[in-house]
Order: structure tokens, then sequence, then C-alpha cells
């Protein structure tokens, strides 16, 4: 019988030097294979993520130490701005498949550059109120750019919506990062910075060819209501965006529970230590969960997804350090990134034709109602940051999610 020969030491570290360029280089071809267009559309989702999160961290603070407002006027203005960054979607994507797209666009980057200015340089009442909606509309640009992404054949479309959850997440990296150093010119600096990117995404926007909208060659143009009807109309579509009610309770936590949990733990500092953690592990994940959706497809990524949440979430109550607290939220962050992502590619598996954009405006309102709901218990439930009664509850909502994805979407293919 013929031995084979292991290699020498140097040829084994060749061959798996080799192999690491060369997965580098696939993963390089992939991106370059995407048109034009997409890659333009990405890159300016990654400026308006890092433009938003260059302000609105800071905005609480800025409203407190500046401005001196009251915690009424702190709370309605956060409530203003997220309710029209979630609703306003809703109307906005029906618009963009039935005109311009790129309409949609240029004035969410415009009401985003007026409202983040207006937030920074404004004092009253008013005036704040009045550039928190503005800045919340800027919420509209995203439907189309996903729109756009849907619209790609696979395996361009999965790998467009990988590269979008990366850049997403690397611009809330980025975005606090900038702000860090801009504080040092000032509280208002940070909020000037935001105005002035999105006034150059504007400029940007022109430049993007956009598939669909009002001129569409395929199909004739279809009013607003009839685009409504269409997806209201589309019996897995709507199940699916009750089903994510759920997920939009327990993110929110990251922005309620979380950060009451982390304070009473080590202190606020800290904060700014789980956000980073959820951003990288955001970023470094991706990868494996593209891979797990090539292997395996998305139909059991909303489960696997709720699973991970609900581990990540339910097991904070079993440890009070801050190190236990930062493991758990890299466990609930993987399985964030997986729901993120199958989300999107299960939207783009419903919309077609001229009503993309309808369908990912349209289901933000799933956010709008589920993040509403957990704002309010979970400030409620974290009243005392140091209960285990809350995380066992989250931990519980996330199994029964993902209990119920299962069931459901093993009826459907993907």
């Amino acid at each position: 019988m013929t031995s084979v020969q292991e290699p020498p030491a140097s040829e084994a570290e060749e061959t798996t030097a080799e192999a690491g360029r060369g997965r580098g280089a696939g993963r390089l071809r992939a991106v370059a294979e995407l048109p034009r267009a997409v890659k333009l559309g990405l890159a300016t989702l990654f400026v308006m993520n890092a433009a938003t999160y260059v302000a609105f961290p800071l905005l609480a603070v800025k409203l407190t130490t500046v401005d001196h407002a009251s915690a009424v006027q702190i709370g309605t203005t956060l409530t203003v701005f997220l309710l029209a960054a979630r609703l306003t979607p809703v109307v906005a994507g029906p618009l963009a498949d039935r005109y311009d797209p790129r309409i949609v666009m240029a004035i969410g980057a415009l009401a985003r550059a007026i409202g983040f200015l207006g937030l920074g340089l404004g004092h009253g009442t008013g005036q704040l109120l009045v550039s928190a909606f503005l800045a919340g509309v800027g919420a509209i640009y995203e439907a189309p750019v996903s729109a756009m992404l849907a619209a790609q054949p696979e395996p361009l479309r999965s790998r467009a919506f990988a590269l979008e959850n990366a850049l997403l997440n690397a611009g809330v990296i980025g975005g606090p990062a900038l702000a860090a150093a801009l504080l040092a010119v000032g509280p208002r600096a940070p909020f000037v910075a935001s105005g002035v990117l999105f006034v150059l995404l504007l400029l940007v926007v022109r430049g993007i060819t956009m598939p669909g909208g009002g001129d569409s060659e395929q199909e004739a143009p279809q009013s607003v209501l009839r685009h409504f009807k269409n997806v209201l109309g589309h019996r897995w579509f709507v199940g699916f965006w009750l089903l994510m009610l759920p997920w939009w309770f327990l993110f929110t936590q990251l922005g309620v529970a979380v950060p009451l949990r982390s304070d009473a733990l080590a202190d606020t500092s800290w904060i700014s230590v789980l956000y980073l953690a959820n951003g990288v592990v955001g970023i470094t994940s991706i990868l494996f969960v593209k891979r797990l959706h090539d292997r395996y497809g998305a139909r059991m990524m909303p489960a696997l997804g709720y699973l991970l949440v609900a581990v990540g979430f339910g097991s904070v109550s079993f440890g009070e350090s801050p190190w236990w607290l930062l493991a758990c939220v890299a466990v609930y962050s993987v399985g964030e990134t997986v729901i993120l992502f199958s989300s999107q590619l299960i939207l783009a598996s419903f919309a077609g034709g001229s009503t993309r954009a309808s369908f990912f405006g349209i289901y933000a309102g799933s956010w709008a109602l589920g993040g509403s709901v957990g704002n309010y218990a979970g400030s409620r439930l974290a009243a005392d940051p140091l209960s285990h009664t809350p995380w066992l509850l989250f931990g519980a909502v996330g199994l029964v999610a993902a209990l119920v994805a299962a069931l459901t979407f093993s009826r459907r293919e993907i």
C-alpha cells in the first residue's frame, strides 16, 4: 500500500496562504461583479448610516446639556424622530414605485440634512420638533435602495444584501468614532457634520441608475393605491409582517433595556463598548451567515435568528458582570445579523415587478408598531435594571417567535 507523504511545512504554509489569497480574491470578484449602480447605492447607504450615527447617539445629551430641555421635551423629540422614521417609508415606498425612486431618495437625503442641522443649531421646542420630524423623514431613502438590491438576480442579490449588512454595521462604528473627534470642536459640530454629509449624499443620488419607477419600460405605471393593494393583498407578506413584530420588540431593547442594565452594572461609558461590540460582531459574522444561506437557503434562518436572540437576551439574567452582558450582547448580535439579512432576502422573494419599494416601505410599519411597544414595555420592565424577570421574558418571546417562524417557513421555499 503506497503511503501518502505530507508536504514539507513550508509547502503547507504556502498552500494555506494561497487558499487565503484565493478566498480574498473571490470575495473581491464577488463585489466587482455587482452592477455599478448597486455598488454606488450600497456606498450611499454606508454614508447615510455613518452620517446618522455621527449625530443621533448624541441627541439626548445635546438636548440636555446645551438646550437644557426637560425630560418631556427630550422624550417628545425622540418619539417624533422615531415615528417619522418608521411611518413615512410606508407611504414613500409606493411613491418610489409610482414615480422616480431617485426623487424619494433625494427628498430623504435633503430632509435629513436639514433635520440634523436644525437639531444641532436650533433652540426652541418648535424648531427642535420640526427638525426631528425632518431627520426622521430621511429614512425614506432606504426603501428604493433595498428595492434596487432586490431586483438583482441570484447570486448577486444575496451578495448585495450581505454587503449592505456589513456596510450598515460599519456605519454604526464609523459614525460615533467621527463624532468623538468632532466633540473636541463643540457639541454642535457632529450635527453640522452630519448635515454636510447628507448634502453630499444628495449630490450623489443623481448618478444612480434606478430600476422601476413611473418610467419603467417593463410595466405600465400603477397608482399609489394600487401598489398598497398589491402589497397588502400578498398573504405571505402580511404573515411575515406580523411574524417580525416580536423581532422589532426585541431589537428595541438594545437601546432601552440593555443600556439601563449596562449603566447599573458598570458606568455610562460601557454602553459605547456594547454598541461597538454589536457593530463588530455584525460585520464579522455576516460571512458565516452568508455561507449559511448559500448552503441551506433563507427559509429557516428567521427561526435560527430568533433562537440566538432568545439565548443572548435570556442569558443576561444568569450573571451580573458587565463582561457577561458583553458576551450576551455578542450572541444577540449574531442573531440580529441572521434576522436582518434573511428578512431582506425574504422580502425580496415577495417583491417583484414595479412594487419592490412598496414592499420594503410598508414593511417599515412592522418596525413602527413592534418598536413602539418595545420602547414602552422595555422601559417599564427594566425599571429595576438588575431584575432577572425582563430578560427571562425577552428570552421567552424569542423562543416562541422561533417556534412560530420554524412552523411558518417549513411550508414555504425561499
